[in-house]
């Protein structure tokens, strides 16, 4: 099933304009397109502008309630569920591993939880044997292998994109709060934002929420186009749900801000990382102060969800496939929502 392309986006009420008609034919086209090209079996789109849907599209087999493995596309509902956590001052990005695990070998110590987010702790790039693994490892007992591997160079000196990092910070947050990861993510993540659908059971046929003893924390998540949705709407609105604060506009900035610190590059699955990392998300655009105009946390099976601040759009492609094989499809994806909320064709100028 796929939905109309065209889609009467109502503006705010007190513009006093009536319905804006978005033309979303060359997005529909290019995921035709994609579809047929690289033998995919569905995807799903949605598009939201100032807080409403302006396109929902459906392709192949997917539907609504289509819950699939979204990889790293995790890393941004993770680093939001920790920036909860800081804003509620439990912990804080500059927290350091010593903080919370004395017992970490010395040269570990003073990770800092802002430098597990962001890709600059040191640890390795090849992620450890335990990510994943239900069967021998718990949260704790994975962190705590993760820490007593080498370090591949000092903490804060490099950027190497790696799961390790965040599976120690998810631990270090685990302490801080006295809760399980599962927990955590329920009461600051899933719960809040009416997430149904979402976990860290990507093996399970269950529906949500099922709990695991070694979620992973980087990569982990099966989620819905909808549920997701609900993220980076929030994110659009500077952190507002529901008329309500998610989280602060200083936090969703600081967020989006370059963590990276201009680290010199060891790894990197994406060849376009210009901009620098902030925590958990990628700055694909800034403008002439630094500031990141858009930010996303596409994964290893090609879902991508982003927020383009230089619209006020925000978007997730959902989709099981690969990356690798996607990337440029899915920048030009971005290109073409942006082509046409930028220049809305009107029909008569107002209904």
């Amino acid at each position: 099933m796929r939905l109309p392309a065209l889609f009467f986006g109502l503006l705010a009420a007190a513009s006093g304009q009536a319905a804006v008609v978005y033309d979303f034919t060359p997005v529909t086209q290019q995921i035709d397109a994609m579809l047929q090209t690289y033998a995919l079996n569905g995807a799903s789109l949605v598009v939201i502008r100032n807080g409403a849907v302006i396109d929902e599209e459906y392709f192949g087999n997917y539907t609504s309630a289509t819950r699939i493995p979204i990889a790293s596309a995790s890393k941004w509902l993770s680093a939001l569920t920790i920036e909860r956590l800081v804003e509620k001052g439990q912990m804080s990005w500059s927290d350091t591993v010593g903080k919370y695990i004395p017992t970490a070998p010395a040269d570990k110590q003073n990770i800092t939880l802002g430098q597990l987010f962001s890709h600059t702790s040191g640890l390795s790039q090849n992620d450890d044997t335990c990510l994943g693994d239900q069967t021998h490892y718990t949260l704790a007992t994975c962190a705590q292998q993760i820490l007593n591997t080498a370090l591949e160079y000092p903490p804060g000196t490099a950027f190497a994109y790696t799961g390790n990092g965040m599976q120690v910070g998810g631990y270090m947050a685990a302490l801080a709060t006295g809760k399980s990861w599962d927990q955590i993510f329920q009461d600051e993540m899933t719960t809040p934002l009416d997430m149904t659908h979402t976990d860290f059971a990507t093996s399970s046929l269950k529906p949500p929420y099922v709990s695991v003893p070694n979620p992973q924390i980087a990569g982990g998540v099966r989620s819905t186009l909808p549920d997701y949705a609900h993220v980076v709407q929030m994110v659009a609105q500077q952190g507002q749900w529901n008329g309500a604060p998610f989280l602060s506009a200083a936090g969703i900035a600081d967020m989006q801000q370059a963590q990276t610190h201009a680290a010199p590059i060891l790894y990197t699955p994406d060849p376009y990382v210009y901009y620098g990392y902030g925590y958990g998300e990628w700055r694909d655009a800034v403008d002439a102060q630094g500031s990141a105009v858009q930010v996303s946390s596409t994964g290893k099976f090609a879902t991508s969800p982003w927020v383009d601040n230089s619209t006020g759009v925000a978007a997730v492609f959902l989709v099981y496939s690969s990356y690798s094989l996607l990337a440029n499809d899915l920048r030009t994806l971005w290109g073409n929502v942006h082509a046409v909320v930028s220049d809305p064709i009107f029909a008569d100028g107002f209904e």
